[in-house]
């Protein structure tokens, strides 16, 4: 029943996620209370609910799966803040960082 909720969850966070004007520009904060979303980065692809592709540039963030992560928190105000976890079970969202534009987005 758990994994129900964390699935139904994941697929409300990915929409409104992707939805949001800024949703491709996102920021890692230090303090969880002021976060949007908790994240766990994972190195496996199959945990995964997001495939994400890191871009070097802001307006290259235009679609689903593709962010430009601010360096900077101070910059960016409208960028979704994040807090990286160390555990599945403490995330709202779990990333898998690809190498290849074509499989960012929604896990298929």
């Amino acid at each position: 029943m758990n994994t129900i909720y964390r699935s139904l969850i994941t697929v409300i966070l990915i929409i409104l996620f992707n939805t949001s004007s800024n949703a491709q520009i996102v920021k890692f904060i230090k303090n969880p209370i002021n976060v949007k979303y908790k994240v766990y980065i994972s190195e496996n692809p199959d945990e995964a609910s997001l495939f994400v592709f890191k871009v070097n540039k802001p307006e290259l963030a235009i679609s689903n799966g593709l962010w430009y992560i601010v360096e900077n928190p101070m910059l960016f105000k409208n960028a979704v803040t994040l807090f990286k976890v160390n555990s599945i079970d403490e995330a709202d969202l779990v990333v898998y960082y690809t190498n290849d534009r074509n499989k960012a987005g929604n896990k298929k």
